[in-house]
């Protein structure tokens, strides 16, 4: 008889191999875009800082109290007496806000004449427009200098009333104004009156 342990049996054949692979065993697309950028992709992933937008100045054209250069050296904080060219812009008027000039809409080739003043720090552009309150809007025009001296044009920016510019040249309350101003919605029925 033979003294030696019996031999385990033989383990069964292994599978076929399966033609189609199971969820843990496709390649991650994540790393397939990793090798494909090569071996410098910790360089190109990683951004640097972005480096400041560069301010461009902008033309302000103004045509009330803004006209009068202390109060805008006021109003900007300005050290010395701000430069300003005489100008106008084409297809508006002006009307009265109270005790304000209004800039509107106005006929083809009706002019306005003011001021215009480049306006050179994004700081001086947010203390114009708190300083005029949100009864304006800026918007783009175009400003055509009135001193005879080069350029003779350019394209800026002046403060447009706001509101109901009809209501406004009749008189009557400015209902689109006021809802702007205050947030809220007036009943539809409101009649200006008081109920």
């Amino acid at each position: 008889m033979d003294s030696s342990p019996p031999k385990p049996p033989t383990p069964p054949p292994l599978p076929p191999q399966s033609s189609t692979r199971h969820m843990d065993q496709r390649p991650s697309q994540y790393l397939r875009n990793l090798e494909a950028a090569g071996g410098d992709v910790w360089k190109t992933t990683t951004t640097a800082r972005a480096s400041p937008r560069k301010y461009t100045p902008m033309v302000y054209f103004f045509y009330g109290t803004l006209t009068r250069p202390e109060i805008l050296k006021r109003i900007l904080g300005l050290d010395h007496e701000p430069t300003m060219r005489p100008a106008k812009i084409i297809g508006y008027s002006l009307t009265k806000w109270g005790d304000y000039k209004a800039l509107i809409d106005g006929e083809p080739g009706e002019e306005v004449a003011g001021m215009a003043y480049e306006v050179k720090s994004p700081e001086h552009e947010y203390k114009l427009a708190y300083y005029e309150t949100n009864a304006y809007e800026l918007v783009p025009c175009l400003i055509d200098y009135t001193d005879g001296k080069q350029p003779s044009q350019v394209f800026g920016s002046t403060f447009k009333y706001a509101g109901d510019s009809a209501a406004l040249k009749e008189g009557r309350f400015d209902r689109k104004l006021w809802e702007f101003r205050m947030g809220l919605r007036l009943p539809e029925k409101w009649n200006g009156r008081g109920a």
